[in-house]
């Protein structure tokens, strides 16, 4: 406990994620790294009802590690001091967050959902309300590896609103580890706008589409 208490993100990590900001820019829409554009070829296309995502840190370095650790490394405990980060970068106005879901061979074998982790120790920070809204119906590979087609091709289908999980009139923050093409936020935001969501935006810790 005394560990997770006293651990926390550096101020030289946090320069350096500014600094890569700003000497490479970063989409004003879904927030991906290299890119200076209010829009990218992630986020273009976007409907209107998914307004954007905000990602704090490039995939890189000491911040992939300790996403990766948090994800696959059994260090849940991680939840605390990754949400701290990414608490401030949430938009006003918003009021439920919505963990992207993993299906339930990935979390028997994972044993936790790091997405699910993150949004209550958020909720626990901001006060906004979380709910498991969304289940994950079709088991998939991982998106590791695959390019745009072939990601939304392994995700179509793959989500569903979960029984209880009523979104109407809801504007809904959908909250994941890492953004890589905008994939999996488009199909968790397609069905939450199916059943009644009004507006739906994308929070991340990262961003994995840096050019550096």
């Amino acid at each position: 406990m005394k560990r997770q208490e006293k651990l926390q993100v550096c101020d030289e990590c946090r320069a350096e994620a500014l600094r890569k900001r700003s000497l490479y820019g970063q989409c004003q829409c879904c927030h991906s790294f290299g890119i200076q554009s209010d829009h990218c070829h992630s986020c273009r296309d976007w409907p209107a009802y998914l307004t954007g995502n905000v990602a704090v840190w490039p995939y890189q370095n000491g911040w992939q590690q300790a996403i990766l650790d948090f994800k696959f490394r059994n260090m849940p405990w991680l939840a605390e001091v990754l949400a701290a980060e990414l608490a401030p970068a949430l938009p006003p106005g918003y009021d439920l967050l919505v963990p992207v879901p993993l299906h339930r061979y990935r979390i028997r074998e994972r044993g936790y959902n790091q997405s699910e982790l993150l949004v209550k120790a958020l909720s626990r920070q901001t006060g906004i309300p979380w709910k498991n809204s969304l289940e994950r119906i079709r088991h998939t590979p991982h998106q590791t590896g695959l390019n745009r087609e072939q990601r939304l091709k392994n995700l179509d289908g793959a989500f569903a609103l979960k029984r209880g999980g009523d979104v109407t009139g809801k504007r809904v923050i959908v909250v994941d580890d890492v953004f890589t093409t905008g994939t999996t936020l488009q199909q968790c935001a397609k069905v939450l706008h199916q059943n009644g969501a009004i507006q739906i935006t994308g929070a991340t810790l990262a961003s994995g589409q840096g050019h550096f």
